[in-house]
């Protein structure tokens, strides 16, 4: 059996593109993804690139300047070996039966040409484009007329969008389907030709549906087979150029298909409405409100902001313990975005809750079990590692847990001639619960793996590089023993957040611990400077002697902000804590970023 050739055409799509050709790699049929790219100026081919560095069955095509959606699309053709070819948005994502369930329809048809589902944005709602009439200079003309209101009078009236209409209960022939989402047979493709490349963008799924539809073949919309569209993500950046696109598009289908078909009148009628629109549409563009990037604010430090896209069907279900951790702010959309259902556990749930497909419960697991399972398979524990062990016995019972994924620390090797009793204390528990986790598993036969990251940061929730930050920014200088020359590798939260998620199906990973430290390795003193100058805070380093610092930090550590820091971080300050991350970047492809 030959792969569908999935053709996906990107343009600054970000995470998005690698999340949705991770979901098309996921399907239960043979599938070979192609990802046009159109010049990107985002970092989606580096994040595409680093999540699948060595898939045979995704090719790259990029092109030296953005020749449009039409175009773009067509480039992959010759390189395309399925007889079935899915164009498809790279800001959708499909669920694993997505393509053999359609498949199976097209099989049944062969007068079909090409064929769309149900497209859902991400609130739920259906997507007005995924089923629609053509938009014919009448229809249109009632659109903008708004006279479709009135189409329970009179049929003429109708609109050719179709939301309002009832889902059918089968699948249907209809006369336009979404371009985000368009399987088509080669056969018929082959007959009626490649996309209008004089469309840039927009229209030219309109073009194509009226090209099947005029060679004789029949477009069908599967309404029980669904996909999730976000829509507008390749756009966002250039709306005004989007604007001028969309409406020369408009102009050109009108012209090719319908200048001799309709009075003269009624066509420059439809002209100058669309002249009219794009006139209104662009001059909202340019003075409606822009939004500004996510920056990091030197007065007030938050979260670096997720965007989460949740899958429309979750297939599979994991539990997630510590949801509210600094890690779980990041692993919790990747697991949305990759088809999880997640239990999240925390003792205090955000309220209302995020999304449909997380569904949290209050439960402080310190003092007992898990409630249930919830029919999850897997575990991942972002708690403290002491709080796993008392968890298991309950997990043994249920007996549906078989994957367990758990985060300890790299102070098990830092802390454990620590001057301070506490932090040998803390050792202590993190060696015991890492030896009744290896025993547990298996004794059961689970499969788990332990990753031991080194100073996580994201800046305003960690309490390592958040509490040196806010210091810099309170006093404005920044108290070093000696030279600060100790080596540090910090790790951003979401990195481990992607290696977790790259962990699960992973059988390299079972029943191995990991070192996961970040992708650059600094001194203490080059570290503080560089978050000053992230911040853009005037900091000056003062050396004092360690007598003098660890009295400081007593000190210190009474301020609301600092409790936790301890006399004993300005012994370590000198000291190389630098961890072999080998194993994760052979096992997982860990490339962790660089330091802020």
């Amino acid at each position: 059996m030959k792969p569908i050739s999935v053709i996906i055409v990107n343009f600054n799509a970000g995470h998005f593109l690698s999340d949705c050709v991770r979901s098309v790699l996921a399907s239960t049929v043979p599938v070979e993804a192609i990802v046009v790219d159109n010049r990107s100026t985002d970092n989606s081919m580096d994040i595409l690139r680093r999540d699948f560095p060595a898939e045979d069955r995704l090719k790259i095509i990029e092109n030296q300047e953005n020749l449009g959606f039409a175009k773009a699309n067509n480039i992959a053709l010759p390189v395309a070996q399925g007889d079935y070819l899915l164009f498809l948005n790279p800001d959708c994502l499909i669920r694993p039966d997505t393509l053999s369930r359609m498949l199976a329809v097209m099989e049944k048809r062969p007068q079909i040409g090409m064929a769309g589902c149900l497209i859902r944005n991400p609130d739920g709602s259906e997507q007005a484009g995924c089923r629609r009439a053509v938009p014919t200079p009448w229809r249109t003309f009632v659109r903008l007329t708004s006279l479709y209101r009135l189409s329970k009078y009179h049929p003429k009236l109708n609109s050719f969008i179709q939301t309002d209409v009832p889902l059918p209960t089968e699948p249907v022939g209809i006369e336009a389907i979404s371009g985000a989402f368009m399987l088509v047979r080669r056969s018929a493709l082959e007959k009626v030709g490649p996309l209008d490349e004089g469309y840039f963008m927009h229209c030219e799924d309109l073009d194509w549906c009226m090209r099947f539809r005029q060679a004789g073949f029949q477009i069908l919309f599967v309404p029980d087979i669904e996909i999730l569209h976000v829509g507008g993500v390749c756009s966002a950046s250039r709306p005004a150029l989007v604007e001028y696109y969309k409406h020369r598009g408009m102009v050109r289908f009108y012209r090719k298909f319908f200048r001799h078909q309709y009075p003269t009148g009624l066509m420059w009628l439809v002209m100058a409405g669309i002249g009219i629109r794009y006139f209104v549409r662009s001059l909202a563009v340019m003075i409606g409100p822009k939004k500004k990037d996510d920056i990091a604010d030197s007065s007030n430090m938050h979260p670096e902001p997720v965007e989460t896209v949740e899958h429309p069907l979750p297939n599979r279900r994991a539990i997630v313990t510590g949801a509210t951790s600094l890690i779980g702010d990041f692993l919790l959309p990747a697991l949305l975005r990759a088809g999880f259902e997640i239990h999240a556990i925390s003792r205090k749930p955000p309220i209302p809750a995020t999304h449909r497909h997380i569904i949290w419960h209050r439960q402080d697991i310190s003092n007992g079990g898990l409630a249930d399972t919830y029919g999850a398979e897997i575990l991942i524990h972002l708690a403290p590692l002491w709080t796993l062990p008392p968890l298991l016995d309950g997990i043994a019972n249920d007996g549906q847990i078989k994957r367990i994924i758990a985060f300890s620390s790299t102070s098990l090797f830092t802390k454990e001639n620590s001057g301070y009793e506490q932090e040998r204390e803390m050792v202590s528990k993190l060696k015991k619960a890492e030896e009744d986790l290896h025993a547990y598993c298996a004794k059961r036969n689970i499969d788990w793996t332990i990753f031991r990251p080194t100073m996580v940061y994201s800046l305003g929730r960690d309490k390592n590089i958040t509490t040196i930050a806010r210091f810099i920014k309170r006093f404005r200088f920044f108290p070093l023993v000696g030279t600060g020359d100790g080596l540090r590798q910090p790790v951003h939260a979401e990195d481990l957040a992607i290696a977790c998620l790259d962990a699960i199906d992973n059988e390299k990973t079972f029943s191995k611990s990991y070192n996961l430290s970040g992708g650059e390795v600094l001194t203490y003193c080059d570290m503080v400077n560089r978050i000053s100058r992230h911040l853009g805070t005037k900091c000056k380093i003062i050396h004092i002697p360690l007598p003098v610092m660890r009295f400081a930090l007593v000190w210190l550590s009474n301020i609301p902000g600092y409790q936790k820091v301890t006399p004993e971080a300005a012994n370590r300050i000198n000291l190389d804590m630098c961890f072999d991350n080998s194993d994760a970047l052979t096992d997982i492809k860990f490339t962790p970023r660089k330091f802020l």
